[in-house]
């Protein structure tokens, strides 16, 4: 699932939830710019990886273990 929230500074985050762990998780955001973004696993643990936006609505993101997380991208 996917969640929008705002920022204290009104700028809107949006939160994709892959809940079954992955490699690459294909992100649809629809924010029309190519966000700033961070991951984190079930842990709670920052985790980094590749991110190859294919448009300003969309970004794929590939890392080198698949697990499961959240991405926040504003």
């Amino acid at each position: 699932f996917a969640v929008f929230t705002l920022s204290s500074q009104g700028a809107p985050t949006f939160i994709f939830n892959q809940a079954v762990p992955a490699t690459t998780w294909d992100v649809t955001h629809n924010l029309g710019k190519f966000p700033s973004i961070t991951v984190i696993d079930t842990g709670d643990t920052v985790v980094t990886g590749e991110y190859n936006y294919t448009n300003n609505n969309n970004v794929i993101l590939t890392f080198s273990a698949a697990f499961a997380g959240k991405a926040y991208l504003n």
